[in-house]
């Protein structure tokens, strides 16, 4: 498992969010405040990586975190 920091502004205020990979790092539960708000996952679609959730909060930002993660490797 892989820890990562991911910060951003959210109306307004900088925060900083927790992101834990899971098995086999295809998916990624994320964190604000301690508080799990949601998960990312990837599939790969033409050789291109797409990321997706299903958390509305998640939804404007998850292909930067996933793009971010893709990059801290």
């Amino acid at each position: 498992m892989e820890q990562y920091t991911y910060e951003d502004e959210y109306r307004g205020q900088k925060r900083k969010l927790l992101i834990l990979s899971g098995e086999e790092d295809t998916s990624y539960r994320v964190f604000s405040d301690a508080k799990f708000i949601g998960s990312i996952s990837h599939e790969i679609n033409n050789e291109k990586v797409v990321w997706k959730t299903e958390y509305n909060i998640l939804k404007p930002i998850a292909t930067k975190i996933g793009e971010w993660i893709e990059n801290s490797n």
